[in-house]
């Protein structure tokens, strides 16, 4: 999927840049030819890394709980993605020549590349390990003539991997915890919650939905569900009869308002988000009546 958005056997130009905590400013690093050959093959080989995972290619969903590598994309118009779309547009920046000074403050780094065709791809990597080796400073050695050589100089240290890979038109994340502290999303999920649950509440008329505006921004896991019920094209198709039955087999008590809508106690508001997520079910494999379930991580497959 990525190589009908880029080019990753006929890269033209290379640029690694750089993002400061403090302040939010961009630059670019100069580089040797080696650095930028280093930046190509973490590239490749992130590209590679996604071919490597055992799932078809999946929507980003802001509610799932991501564990092992998976293949997840995203629009890069979609509204979570909003600040990566903006590290795609940079354009020029000036350079950082003071490297020295602003390292311990990089909050993340990008490979800005651009293939024979002229399209352009964005590899970003949360600066974790790059600030890693400071620390180490006269630790490190380099062997030279079968002797170890000291070396004195700052060592900063690249990645094997990206966390995502951003195309004109998507976004392939391969680290969602990073990807997300980098795209802020739990700051844009809680700062839109209240309007995602009044949104679900037009939708759905048969259920009440406006005490949990009051909270829902402050509960980070609450406020994704909503998110994510909100995202759902089919949202408007919920049936009453198949939630009653769903949210009774996980203990959700309702009780009906006079406009005829369905209220459930507060402490089941988080149980009420998650059965609207698809993130509880019931299975009886046994016959004896079953048991109740909650998938915080889940994949949707076809038959």
């Amino acid at each position: 999927m990525i190589d009908h958005n880029f080019d990753l056997a006929n890269i033209n130009s290379i640029n690694l840049g750089v993002s400061l905590k403090q302040n939010g400013n961009r630059y670019f690093i100069p580089s040797d030819a080696g650095t930028k050959n280093a930046l190509s093959a973490i590239l490749r080989d992130t590209a590679q890394a996604f071919e490597g995972a055992a799932t078809a290619w999946e929507a980003y969903d802001v509610s799932e709980d991501y564990g092992d590598t998976r293949r997840i994309y995203s629009p890069r118009n979609s509204e979570y993605m909003a600040e990566l779309s903006t590290i795609f547009d940079i354009g020029g920046l000036p350079d950082l020549a003071n490297l020295n000074d602003h390292v311990r403050d990089i909050e993340y780094y990008f490979g800005e590349f651009t293939d024979a065709q002229g399209r352009k791809a964005v590899g970003i990597r949360k600066a974790t390990q790059l600030k890693g080796t400071l620390g180490a400073r006269n630790r490190l050695v380099r062997l030279v003539n079968d002797t170890v050589v000291m070396i004195e100089e700052e060592t900063l240290k690249l990645d094997t991997l990206f966390d995502v890979i951003v195309t004109d038109a998507h976004v392939f994340i391969l680290n969602p915890r990073n990807v997300e502290l980098v795209a802020r999303i739990t700051e844009q999920v809680a700062a839109t919650a209240v309007d995602k649950i009044q949104h679900i509440h037009d939708t759905l008329a048969f259920l009440d939905m406006s005490r949990l505006q009051t909270n829902i921004s402050k509960h980070r896991q609450m406020a994704r569900n909503a998110a994510s019920i909100a995202a759902n094209p089919n949202l408007a198709n919920f049936q009453q009869v198949r939630i009653e039955e769903m949210a009774g087999r996980h203990g959700v008590i309702f009780k009906a308002l006079a406009n005829g809508r369905l209220q459930c106690r507060v402490q089941d508001h988080a149980k009420l988000l998650e059965i609207l997520d698809a993130r509880r079910y019931h299975l009886d494999l046994e016959g004896n009546g079953g048991d109740p379930y909650r998938a915080s991580g889940r994949q949707k497959v076809t038959a």
